[in-house]
């Protein structure tokens, strides 16, 4: 769904978050439930979900933030610190109150809330993502008359599957992505210092739109691995590695490049081809209901095939792939996983891989499950591309 104007993404954006309230608050009567805490940590990953942000869709600065979110009434969000309040109240036009404290206030101020809006004794599940602190972990039994419950699945089995909002700021991200990468082809050269490519790409993403970027950047003649940038020069004849992860509204998306200093030799073609082959078996193999066990199988077949079955299994190769949602981290394409796809989940799949004859080369696309399989957000899918 393209959505165009201003005031069009703004319409979508206020109707989704809406909905997504109303959803949580069915399956909060199912689970017996009265009051649902989202928080958020304002240590902002695509290493964990940030429940307080896809229910309120905003981005915090300080460290803490709250959704609370009653079954019948509107919803309320306490936020720090106390002097972003006016962007709070502007960006959260569907919350009904907006109430801003500073760090140390945090639960005495949610404790207020509650009190006020008679939630106190209600029976409540607690959202908290993947970077709670411990402090406000163990505060939550203060300020709720009963020990709340673990509302964490309740929120990310619902935000695994993208609703319109999400998948616009998606494929948003997807874009910058790809602009981003086209961007270093024409213009790394020989010379140039692995964190220079990165700081190029970085800069010129973050103009295009990008809010957060999570990026690996490395090259060498014989890769082990992908790694932070350091100050090593690009050579002749290194393969340059990519792994490439900006955000919009929250949303991550990542693509692995491959590119080689020069003109990729046959050798090189022949086994990245295997990667590729790997990658388009899983896509094929990724209909909803099948676990992700199966399409792990599938992606490593052709390279087993070829001969490199033992660098599919660990420690040569933990994962196929992943989610960065901003509400959940669902599904992860691993052998020891048991998830089950469903229509609509949006992950990375790479077989990103190490093989003895050319070193570890990356291969992933963002895809995008439907019934025909997993089918790329890219308008153009990676192949092993040449600098130079």
């Amino acid at each position: 769904m393209a959505v165009s104007s201003i005031e069009s993404q703004t319409a979508l954006r206020t109707r989704c978050l809406e909905r997504r309230r109303d959803a949580v608050r069915e399956r909060m009567r199912a689970a017996g439930l009265e009051l649902l805490i989202a928080y958020g940590s304002g240590n902002h990953s695509f290493l964990a979900m940030n429940p307080g942000w896809y229910l309120s869709g905003f981005k915090q600065m300080g460290k803490h933030m709250a959704v609370l979110l009653p079954l019948e009434g509107e919803p309320i969000l306490v936020m720090t610190p106390r002097w972003d309040f006016r962007r709070a109240r502007e960006k959260c036009v569907t919350i009904g109150s907006v109430v801003a404290t500073d760090d140390e206030h945090f639960l005495s101020t949610v404790d207020e809330q509650l009190r006020a809006h008679g939630l106190r004794s209600k029976k409540a599940g607690v959202a908290g993502g993947g970077l709670m602190a411990r402090s406000v972990a163990d505060g939550w039994r203060t300020v709720l008359d009963w020990p709340p419950e673990s509302a964490e699945k309740l929120v990310s089995d619902m935000a695994k599957i993208r609703d319109e909002w999400s998948l616009h700021c998606t494929r948003m991200a997807v874009d910058i992505a790809e602009r981003g990468y086209w961007q270093l082809l024409e213009t790394a050269r020989p010379g140039w210092p692995e964190h220079q490519v990165a700081g190029e790409l970085e800069t010129f993403m973050r103009e295009m739109g990008a809010e957060d970027n999570f990026q690996l950047m490395s090259a060498s003649q014989h890769n082990r691995l992908v790694h932070q940038p350091t100050n090593r020069v690009l050579e002749l004849g290194d393969i340059l590695l990519g792994e490439i992860t900006p955000a919009v509204e929250g949303e991550f998306i990542q693509i692995c490049r491959t590119a080689v200093i020069g003109k990729p030799t046959p050798l090189q073609l022949e086994k990245f081809a295997i990667l590729d082959a790997g990658l388009r078996a899983g896509m094929k193999a990724a209909v909803p209901g099948t676990p992700v066990k199966a399409v792990v199988e599938a992606i490593n077949k052709p390279i087993a095939d070829a001969g490199y079955e033992k660098y599919t299994k660990p420690p040569y190769m933990r994962t196929r792939g992943h989610s960065m949602s901003l509400g959940s981290m669902e599904p992860e394409i691993a052998p020891d996983r048991d998830h089950v796809l469903e229509k609509g989940m949006v992950f990375v799949m790479h077989p990103n891989q190490y093989i003895p004859d050319t070193g570890y080369m990356m291969c992933g696309e963002p895809v995008i499950i439907t019934d025909h399989g997993a089918e790329p957000l890219t308008s153009k899918m990676g192949q092993l591309d040449s600098i130079g």
